[in-house]
């Protein structure tokens, strides 16, 4: 199963929680702040708790914070204490320095499959993939490390021709017909209003 790994930052108002779909949850300093904020039972704290409200309570079950002068983020500390796929909740939205900093720890430890945040939600895809919402629903495809080659059918602005990179962005595209294949020779991440996500099925083929 997977790990839910929650973060300090922009969150969403409310999640619902499937402890069959997450084997485990960790939390990475304020991030225990917003697992307790939704009701998200934690199985473990990482970081330095230089940020947390909560610290008494998180020191009270047996766990200590590690040194403020460390090389990695909280964030990195809690995608290294495990392995395997996870998502990731909050963080982004906020400090421009922190997005970027997540952005340099997705490509050194490995992408969230999901990224649940405030405002977006952020699906990492690769491989053949087909998504299936309504039409005209917006999403915006971004590779950050290196040239990917992606080819489409079913968006408004199709991908084959267009190489996604950190510096060529798919923004704002949108959906032609209701279901929409992409083979992508990398990993991109395709971002997706939080509202729509329920409403966007996601298929993975690697």
């Amino acid at each position: 199963m997977k790990r839910l790994i929650v973060i300090g930052g922009s969150a969403p108002s409310s999640f619902s929680f499937d402890r069959s779909v997450y084997g485990s949850v960790v939390a990475a300093d304020s991030g225990y702040d917003t697992a307790r904020r939704l009701s998200i039972p934690v199985d473990s704290v990482v970081g330095d708790l230089d940020s947390t409200s909560y610290r008494e309570e998180i020191e009270a079950m047996g766990i200590r914070g590690c040194s403020h002068d460390k090389d990695e983020s909280d964030t990195e500390l809690a995608i290294a204490s495990g392995s395997g796929e996870y998502d990731l909740l909050g963080g982004g939205e906020g400090r421009i320095d922190h997005t970027l900093s997540l952005f340099s720890t997705f490509i050194r430890c490995g992408y969230p499959s999901l990224w649940f945040m405030r405002v977006d939600t952020v699906a990492s895809l690769s491989g053949h993939v087909e998504l299936s919402a309504a039409e005209g629903t917006e999403l915006s495809f971004m590779s950050i490390e290196g040239t990917v080659q992606v080819r489409s059918k079913g968006l408004f602005w199709e991908l084959d021709g267009f190489p996604l990179s950190p510096s060529s962005v798919s923004l704002s595209n949108r959906m032609r017909a209701s279901l929409v294949s992409l083979d992508i020779d990398g990993t991109i991440l395709m971002r997706m209003r939080a509202e729509d996500h329920e409403r966007i099925m996601i298929g993975r083929t690697l």
